[in-house]
């Protein structure tokens, strides 16, 4: 891969253990002995693993963006520690209504890994599907959230992870900048070109499960065989959102996935 290319890992729940066969946030979770793997392949590989602000500016470098959606407490106990034994550094995308609440962080452990050298970001006010909302909901959304972030952890939050990867509608796009942010974050494949992000959103890879060594490397070196597998299910599931709405879709989702899982839980 090339210098001026660079991949963006997405992490949400770090745990202890996972459930394969899990359904809802368990789908997304990691168990934390792949994530140090993950986090071992990249140095073993010679790539530096970063904050998104970092991998941004770091030009003709051989990075790897780690971010994480949500700012759960999980991340704080297991994913954190990993990262700063290797000399690392993140991105924690916030949902501001969520600071403190049972199972998140709360503004003290957000200070305390801004002070470790975490970037702290936007991931809404409230998380909904932003494309679900009109102009004054919208700007709820993104204005009171970076308000917010400013305010407790005194910085100029520059950066938006979309919930869920939702964008806003296009015709409510220009609000993302007018409200302050430089920087707009999705969840579709691919990999990242320097200088490139004014072109559309930034890409990232959602990591889920107990990765392989040799799966791990993939997602490092941005193998296009990963692409060729993520990309038309990508296809599929943006058109069934499209054509369902964000909201019925993710219901739908949920339900197709509960439905499949119960037997295996129930050992059927």
């Amino acid at each position: 891969m090339r210098n001026d290319h660079w991949v963006a890992l997405c992490y949400h729940d770090v745990r202890a253990a996972t459930n394969a066969s899990g359904g809802g946030p368990e789908r997304f979770a990691v168990p934390v002995a792949a994530f140090e793997r993950m986090l071992d392949t990249i140095q073993s590989l010679g790539f530096r693993g970063c904050s998104l602000a970092e991998a941004r500016t770091v030009v003709d470098a051989r990075r790897v963006a780690i971010t994480f959606d949500d700012a759960t407490q999980s991340q704080f106990e297991r994913a954190m520690p990993a990262l700063r034994e290797r000399g690392m550094t993140a991105s924690v995308y916030v949902v501001t209504d969520w600071v403190g609440r049972p199972g998140y962080m709360d503004w003290d452990q957000l200070r305390q890994i801004k002070d470790w050298g975490m970037s702290v970001q936007s991931h809404s006010k409230s998380h909904p599907f932003l494309s679900e909302l009109g102009r004054e909901r919208l700007q709820d959304e993104l204005a009171l959230s970076r308000e917010r972030l400013d305010r407790e952890l005194r910085q100029e939050t520059a950066e938006i992870a979309f919930p869920g990867g939702d964008a806003p509608r296009r015709s409510l796009r220009a609000m993302i900048r007018a409200c302050g942010y430089c920087v707009a974050v999705g969840s579709r494949w691919g990999v990242n070109i320097d200088g490139r992000e004014s072109v559309g959103f930034l890409r990232r890879c959602t990591v889920r499960g107990d990765l392989d060594p040799d799966t791990a490397r993939q997602y490092v070196l941005a193998d296009p065989r990963l692409a060729w597998k993520q990309h038309p299910r990508e296809f599929v599931l943006r058109s069934l959102r499209s054509t369902l709405g964000p909201s019925r879709y993710a219901r739908w989702r949920r339900r197709l996935l509960d439905a499949v899982t119960a037997p295996v839980a129930a050992g059927g």
